[in-house]
């Protein structure tokens, strides 16, 4: 099991570095005001609504996990929550199943990441964001810990510590090869981040010039406009009332020696080649 964090590790540790250190580009312009960004949705009882946003290409064997937890953690959080799932020029049954599950589904026809996550933040009603990866899923209260952070007016967004889903032995590797790490610079790998709307739209929302990293020149973006109104980026860490576990798929398909050479090019140029599609094939290639 010990192997298996390695390509993990050299991935995100690439990814952090180039995004965190050496982008220099132009901020996008500001998103059109949409859904909570215009008018915010509260219950009587005063929860904020919650979006969630997950860009979906080819994730038939996953979606369905994926949006039965977010239900699930719906429940537990006893506010109003949402599903957009974006299909992004799916050729399965990505959609049709989301749409059987409940999830508002929006379909955007390019193919990239960036775009994806804006299309749905685009149709979003809540107050809150979401960002979740596909081939993730959320256990226990974390809707809940969002919702704390968000509405102490002290939080602009944030990450969250996740675990592969593998072997307990992996998990540790995991939390402190990654996590604990990629945590002194106050950011975290990308199946879930969390953000006030409003500010969201403010600061352009994800850059649709990236294929890659667009998650850490977002959180970036946010921590600055954060700092104009004194409020932090904040992780949430890993706690026994909540999990997010996401797939271990593209280690069990490839390996972790093909993983670490597809990603290893990065190092090179890296702020130029994650505005390359061909440049990013480890995150657009063979699901």
């Amino acid at each position: 099991m010990a192997r298996f964090a390695w390509p993990v590790i050299i991935r995100d540790r690439i990814v952090a570095v180039l995004a965190l250190n050496k982008m220099n580009h132009t901020y996008p312009a500001a998103l059109p005001q949409w859904g909570a960004a215009a008018n915010s949705t509260r219950t009587p009882a005063g929860k904020p609504a919650i979006s969630v946003v997950v860009p979906a290409f080819n994730e038939a064997g996953y979606i369905a996990g994926t949006i039965r937890s977010v239900l699930e953690a719906k429940k537990r959080y006893q506010g109003p929550v949402e599903i957009i799932v974006v299909d992004n020029n799916s050729t399965d049954d990505t959609a049709e199943i989301a749409k059987s599950l409940g999830a508002i589904v929006v379909h955007e026809p390019i193919n990239q990441i960036a775009r994806a996550r804006n299309a749905g933040a685009r149709a979003a009603k809540g107050e809150y964001l979401v960002f979740l990866d596909a081939d993730t899923r959320l256990e226990g209260d974390i809707l809940d810990k969002v919702e704390a952070n968000l509405s102490s007016g002290r939080v602009i967004g944030g990450g969250a510590w996740v675990e592969p889903d593998s072997g307990w032995i992996g998990r540790l590797i995991f939390k402190f090869a990654v996590n604990y790490p990629l945590a002194l610079k106050n950011v975290t790998v990308g199946p879930f981040l969390y953000c006030d709307s409003a500010a969201f739209h403010r600061v352009g929302g994800f850059d649709d010039a990236l294929y890659a990293a667009e998650e850490f020149s977002l959180a970036k973006r946010l921590k600055t406009e954060g700092g104009k109104e004194k409020k932090s980026w904040k992780i949430i860490k890993y706690n026994k009332n909540h999990r997010i576990i996401t797939s271990n798929r593209k280690f069990e398909k490839f390996g972790g020696l093909e993983m670490a050479m597809q990603n290893v090019h990065l190092i090179w140029k890296p702020h130029e080649k994650i505005k390359q599609k061909d440049q990013c094939r480890f995150w657009y290639g063979e699901r």
